[in-house]
């Protein structure tokens, strides 16, 4: 079997050496002044040569995958609403986190996000939703600031995105 074949095999049998997470992201639209959200995400960092081999990848690159459930309170709409996310990021670590105690980070990705809401010409609930961050990794814990952008990416005829720092 070819180490690329073996690599995803891993990966699907959960023999893949990787860490786990959870974090706590809070955010507000910065295009919509009317919604701001809280989510819970459940999530695994992969060495990119652990699941991509025999491509050699810079030390420090990884791969997050990750799960998102949270709500958001839109003005426009009344109680809470339901907010739904899975996204595959990139992840570049500037320093081992073996050897150093604060490692600062940037990510970027994409994935899919489902909310319970549109806004005015929107035109789908189920969108895409790019990803970018910068962040410091301390350890097991990690703080970052990320931008999000939701859109269907001119799947619908009504694509007015969403825009918000995390």
């Amino acid at each position: 079997m070819d180490s690329a074949a073996q690599g995803l095999r891993d990966l699907l049998s959960g023999n893949a050496p990787h860490e786990n997470a959870i974090a706590l992201y809070g955010g507000t639209a910065y295009d919509w002044p009317r919604m701001s959200f809280c989510m819970v995400s459940f999530q695994q960092l992969y060495d990119y040569d652990a699941i991509c081999p025999p491509r050699h990848a810079p030390d420090g690159l990884g791969v997050r995958f990750e799960a998102d459930i949270g709500a958001a309170v839109v003005t426009n709409f009344p109680g809470q609403r339901l907010m739904a996310s899975g996204n595959f990021l990139a992840v570049y670590e500037f320093d081992n986190p073996k050897k150093t105690k604060i490692v600062p980070y940037i990510e970027g990705g994409v994935g899919l996000i489902y909310t319970d809401f549109r806004r005015p010409d929107q035109g789908l609930r189920l969108n895409f939703n790019p990803v970018m961050g910068a962040g410091l990794r301390m350890g097991s814990k990690f703080v970052v600031v990320r931008l999000h952008h939701v859109s269907n990416s001119g799947l619908d005829d009504e694509n007015r995105g969403i825009n918000s720092i995390v």
